[in-house]
């Protein structure tokens, strides 16, 4: 099969097969977000921050699958507001403590859920400390 086309936003773009959601609006250079999904490690669909809607259903652009035809909206309030929704649940009993794709990935070796907890507590002076160190 060869490529094909799917509506992002009202703008077509030709998706070659296997390609997902995501992949194909950042060939629009459409800046879905994403938190859980890393390009080397491939999607894991769990903190649902780049949800999109296809065909009445919120589904998460990073696991989704384009196919022929298929119409996206990535940038209505209904996404955003799923998308705010899936962040606050994710924040509202998540101390950070894991080691996220910022902890994996970051050249520097920040403590980044560290530097965000002080941070949220007022604590600036100790957030930039932990930058230094």
């Amino acid at each position: 099969m060869s490529a094909f086309p799917i509506s992002i936003d009202g703008r077509e773009v030709q998706v070659a097969p296997g390609e997902t959601v995501l992949g194909a609006a950042r060939q629009l250079g459409l800046d879905i977000p994403t938190l859980c999904f890393l390009e080397k490690c491939g999607p894991l669909t769990s903190c649902l921050v780049c949800l999109v809607k296809i065909n009445g259903r919120l589904v998460p652009s990073c696991g989704t699958k384009a196919t022929p035809g298929m119409v996206v909206e990535s940038e209505t309030e209904e996404v955003h507001a799923a998308r705010r929704t899936a962040l606050e649940l994710l924040f509202s009993d998540h101390v950070g403590d894991c080691l996220s794709p910022c902890n994996l990935l970051c050249p520097l070796r920040l403590n980044i859920p560290v530097m965000i907890r002080q941070i949220e507590t007022g604590q600036l002076d100790a957030a930039t400390d932990t930058i230094r160190q």
